[in-house]
């Protein structure tokens, strides 16, 4: 179904959205926001039903920081000991404000075509129903990888504090059902209260690591006897492998990107979006670059991946222990979103999409419940945690937070004179088409060749559906 856009600088402002109708919109409605902040719009305000816009741009901002910091920034020490603390604090950087950008340019598509409820809807404008179903199953695919690293996170820490015992398969599980619970409350304004508390218990476990590390003697994994080298390098020397994983775990903590345009659909006021993403993207390039490198100076090559491992004793415990909230809501929202996702594709304009009927409750809880064992299968399948964070950056993030968005920005720039900054745009967004195509392909298939070396070899710590 045709999606026409809006140009502010006409008198009047065509707006259709996927399932809507057209109509024409006045400068006077424009400017006070009235029709602009509900046309089109995937959930309707004031319906009478289910009220799934409730969010307002601060509990926005922590949502969207809430979706970035869990697991990437666990990895991140630990890719910083690939390629050095240099290199590192320029790729966290590179990354920040090159997926803040793109962030930018998926809310400026989004609200130009009215009824754009993810990448998916986005492709399709652009691509047709074709585009639509590729774009909608990456989407699906990241966030059903990415649950399962939350997953693996969340087992990791419930085995630490039952000090080793029960199988691994066990606590994957106890991680997988409390994650479906939480799910499958229906939006995100509810969700929001448990937001705040999962940001603020990942927060603090990181924070305890990174003061932890400074004060014990020596890093856990480090020989704990005799003399020993922390090997910490501004500059690493890795080979193009474990150099291009490392690259792409990093990209991959600021990854949840595509995840923001289904966040927009719920706000009160989409147009307030921008400052929920500026600030919470300093904020969390911030806090990536403070904690990263405190860990890694202090643990060196003896960084544990998760990092909340890197204390030992005592403190992991104790980091484990506060982090399983955080960690339970980062699951929580991915599993929301991307079921949130599978429930709009089902029944977006239909009587049920905000009634609270059987099919409307069926359709939900089959989302949530389908996507939640997807990702358990996921986390016992590859059960080891940076290759998990390097395949989900590049099969599934590097296409929908670069590859995408950029070409967002070339169909919106498509019809604007020719001149030297629209130029300069364009060439920013075939290089970005370009970057994310590589790390796809390239990525890809070096995390893949990680894992099967590491299964060969025995290095890592269990295997599939193992109690390792």
């Amino acid at each position: 179904m045709r999606v026409s856009e809006s140009n502010p600088r006409h008198d009047t402002v065509e707006k259709v959205g996927l399932g809507g109708v057209q109509r024409q919109i006045t400068p006077e409605e424009d400017q006070k926001g009235e029709i602009l902040e509900d046309d089109g719009e995937v959930f309707k305000t004031h319906t009478g039903q289910a009220e799934f816009r409730a969010l307002g741009w601060i509990p926005t901002a922590i949502i969207l920081m809430k979706l970035c910091f869990a697991t990437g920034v666990l990895a991140i020490p630990f890719a910083l000991n690939v390629v050095g603390y240099g290199p590192g604090i320029i790729l966290l950087v590179c990354w920040g404000v090159m997926t803040t950008y793109y962030a930018y340019i998926m809310y400026e598509f989004r609200m130009r075509y009215r009824g754009v409820h993810t990448i998916a809807d986005a492709a399709a404008v652009m691509g047709g129903p074709v585009a639509r179903e590729i774009a909608g199953g990456l989407f699906l695919l990241t966030w059903v990888l990415a649950t399962g690293s939350g997953f693996i996170g969340l087992a990791q820490g419930f085995k630490v504090l039952a000090n080793g015992k029960v199988c691994t398969v066990v606590w994957t599980l106890v991680a997988a059902i409390c994650t479906a619970i939480v799910a499958s409350i229906r939006t995100l304004g509810k969700l929001a209260i448990f937001t705040w508390i999962g940001f603020a218990s990942i927060f603090t476990a990181v924070f305890i690591v990174v003061v932890g590390v400074t004060q014990v003697e020596r890093p856990a994994a480090a020989p704990q006897t005799g003399t020993y080298d922390l090997g910490v390098v501004s500059v690493g020397a890795p080979g193009f492998v474990a150099g291009l994983t490392a690259v792409i775990n990093l990209f991959a903590a600021f990854g949840s990107t595509p995840t923001f345009m289904p966040v927009i659909a719920e706000m009160k006021k989409p147009k307030a979006f921008p400052k929920a993403l500026f600030s919470s993207q300093l904020a969390l390039l911030a806090c990536y670059l403070s904690f990263g490198l405190v860990v890694y100076f202090f643990c060196g090559q003896y960084v544990a991946s998760p990092s909340l491992a890197s204390a030992g004793g005592t403190l992991e415990k104790i980091a484990y222990g506060v982090s399983i909230p955080g960690f339970i809501m980062t699951s929580t929202l991915w599993v929301h979103l991307a079921a949130k996702f599978l429930f709009v594709k089902i029944l977006r304009n239909s009587e049920h999409l905000q009634s609270n009927s059987v099919i409307h409750w069926a359709t939900w809880l089959g989302s949530t419940l389908g996507i939640t064992t997807l990702s358990f299968i996921i986390a016992e399948a590859i059960p080891f945690f940076s290759y998990l964070i390097g395949l989900i950056g590049s099969l599934c993030c590097a296409p929908t937070c670069l590859v995408i968005p950029a070409l967002m920005g070339l169909y919106m720039d498509r019809s604007r004179p020719k001149t030297v900054k629209v130029m300069a745009i364009t060439a920013l967004h075939f290089f970005t088409i370009a970057l994310g195509s590589f790390m796809t392909v390239a990525g890809t298939y070096t995390t893949i060749q990680s894992i099967v070396d590491a299964y060969k070899s025995g290095t890592v710590g269990s295997t599939a559906f193992s109690c390792g």
